[in-house]
């Protein structure tokens, strides 16, 4: 679908919207949403803004652009990705081959619940790339109250990204079914994903010339050479089945209504949890003929390798409620876990799983109501089964108040945690790879705040990480453990500005791992800047253009196994120092967001090597265009 074909789609359905809105004036204020996620296994809470917003749409259709503002990736759409900021990277699942998917993957995590008092649905389109190497991103969402306690509903996502390089397609299917009950004494909240997601796998271009001054008949990414073409594809799925319900014990409480009327209330005493989850994860990695070139080892004459595992999870919880005691608040529960996993790894007909189980006690202390001090205290520790020893301490402390016009927020959190590694750092064997390592226990120390200024839009994060006993990936792409401490020191900084129409918005990270480069890899220095004008035309139609840049300092960037899907460790080429300049112009017209973008248009006139990772380039120069359009009745 080359570009006037997919302007002219796009067109003729923003004037098809346009009839529409202009037929149905249903204000949205007379609409009623409310939505939330579950933040942990209790079953907590945490309120979202409504998804209406229209200022830098553009990011929102990109899980690239959204995780984070600078990650490590092979420049497609879709692809294994790891963010450089080390303070973004996603908390690990147990099965070392998710976290390269994790921003991708409906799941408890990424799930909205919604309270609504008519029904809510939503399209979104995305379209770029270059003639017949276009990426495509559909996506559908619906929800409905059945009653005013009762609301279920349905997320679909599909993308298909051809890439601009040869042999990078992928393409991915995440669905969910979500829904929640809010009863007076019972609740809960469930939901039933699948996500499957693949890519086909080039190990990179052979050499940065054919980026920096490519021979005649290179200068199209298409035509430039790759590591591998024998049919390489690595594929990944994920199946959740989360559901966190509650049973509360209590009484009714005389409150005064309005014009002095007695009301009553019910206030929990004592809750009774529980939460039962079932995930099932699988990495697959498949040669059409075995690549003998890229790999240093090749053990069979056919590479079919994958990698499992299923957890069963089931906690049970006794929670002293916050709301009982209205002089002096505060949270108390108790719990117990256990896990149930599966292992398995298979090379062919070899096939070797092992069943694995622990069990874990724990507690909370906490307070949530309230803006003027909330804290959350959590400890737990594994008394029986594989993981036996590992511990986990975590606090929160957070506190918000006026000071003359302005609201000051301020946080602190810590942690300290000992784990055992992920099974498959372990054991694991494959076509390409194989090995059997006795690794210590990961322990790790935490200490991070926030101060904040939400009125003058300016937030500060700083924390400090120490990790001993880390395992990561060397320079051979074997997984190894570091017999030391390694530290990692993070300060991020965002402030933006507005200038009557103008606006200018600032993201800066520093970074320090205080010379462990060979172990943790960092840029020292990220940034992120967006630049624009923002008004409303013609009284109905928000408009914004602008362009940003995004930038990061050089480092020895981790390079990308295709047969493992892992990020490893290397020092011999350098990434970054090379900024991505992109132009932009949202719209936002009643129910209706669209953008059009020419993304990395610096491309066109700067000399540079543009690598994401080593030997990964991102994409040339590209036009986007997206939509989404809301509907609610």
């Amino acid at each position: 679908m080359n570009f006037i074909v997919r302007l002219l789609i796009l067109s003729i359905f923003l004037f098809v919207i346009y009839g529409f809105e202009a037929y149905s004036q249903k204000a949205e204020t007379s609409q009623y949403v409310k939505n939330w996620r579950v933040v942990d296994f209790m079953g907590s809470v945490d309120s979202l803004a409504t998804d209406t917003a229209h200022l830098n749409f553009q990011h929102m259709l990109y899980p690239v652009d959204m995780h984070s503002i600078a990650n490590s990736y092979n420049g497609n759409l879709i692809s294994p990705m790891l963010s450089k900021i080390y303070m973004d990277r996603p908390l690990s699942t147990g099965f070392l081959f998710s976290e390269a998917f994790a921003p991708f993957m409906q799941n408890i995590g990424s799930t909205r619940f919604y309270t609504t008092k008519s029904p809510l649905s939503s399209i979104k389109f995305v379209t770029g790339g270059t003639n017949y190497h276009e990426s495509e991103r559909f996506g559908f969402m619906f929800t409905a109250n059945a009653n005013k306690r009762l609301n279920f509903g349905v997320n679909i996502d599909y993308v298909y990204a051809r890439g601009e390089y040869k042999n990078q397609a992928a393409k991915l299917f995440s669905g969910s079914l979500f829904g929640s009950f809010s009863g007076r004494r019972y609740s809960g909240s469930g939901v039933l994903s699948l996500n499957s997601m693949s890519n086909k796998e080039n190990g990179g271009i052979k050499d940065d010339l054919y980026i920096t001054n490519p021979p005649a008949g290179f200068e199209d990414a298409e035509n430039i050479p790759i590591n591998i073409s024998v049919g390489a594809q690595s594929s990944y799925s994920q199946m959740q089945f989360f559901y966190n319900h509650s049973y509360s014990l209590g009484f009714e409480r005389k409150v005064k209504g309005a014009n002095d009327t007695i009301l009553y209330e019910y206030v929990p005493v004592t809750r009774f949890l529980h939460t039962i989850s079932f995930d099932n994860y699988q990495k697959r990695y498949y040669e059409l003929t075995p690549e003998l070139d890229f790999y240093k080892n090749t053990y069979r004459t056919l590479t079919n390798d994958t990698a499992a595992l299923q957890r069963l999870s089931n906690r049970f919880a006794v929670n002293l409620a916050e709301e009982f005691n209205k002089w002096m608040r505060f949270g108390l529960t108790a719990y117990v876990h256990n896990d149930v996993e599966r292992f398995v790894f298979a090379r062919d007909s070899l096939t070797r799983d092992s069943v694995l189980s622990t069990m874990r006690i724990g507690g909370e202390l906490s307070k949530r109501m309230g803006q003027k001090l909330t804290y959350k205290v959590n400890a737990d520790i594994a008394l029986l089964g594989y993981r036996v020893g590992d511990l986990n301490l975590s606090a929160e402390l957070g506190t918000r108040f006026r000071l003359w016009k302005d609201t000051i927020e301020l946080r602190a959190n810590a942690f300290t945690s000992t784990t055992e590694p992920d099974f498959h750092l372990k054991q694991y064997e494959s076509n390409h790879f194989k090995w059997n390592n006795e690794f210590s226990k990961v322990f790790k120390t935490h200490i991070g705040g926030r101060f904040a200024i939400p009125t003058k839009s300016l937030w500060l994060d700083i924390a400090v990480e120490n990790i001993a006993n880390h395992v990561y990936f060397d320079s051979t792409a074997m997984p190894k453990q570091n017999t030391g401490s390694v530290q990692v020191l993070s300060a991020k900084l965002i402030k933006n500005f507005r200038f009557g129409r103008f606006g200018l918005d600032n993201t800066v990270v520093y970074q320090d791992n205080f010379g462990n480069e060979s172990v943790m890899p960092l840029p020292k220095l990220s940034l992120y800047h967006n630049l624009f004008y923002a008004d409303k035309w013609f009284k109905v139609l928000s408009t914004q253009i602008g362009t940003t840049v995004r930038y990061h300092t050089s480092y020895y960037a981790p390079a990308y196994m295709p047969a493992t899907g892992q990020f490893y460790n290397q020092l011999e080429t350098k990434v970054g120092n090379y900024p991505v300049i992109s132009v932009y112009a949202n719209f936002h017209l009643k129910r209706t967001r669209f953008f059009f973008e020419y993304y990395h248009l610096n491309q066109l006139f700067m000399k540079g090597v543009y690598y994401s990772i080593p030997n990964y380039p991102i994409n040339p120069a590209t036009l986007r265009m997206g939509l989404t359009w809301n509907f609610y009745d």
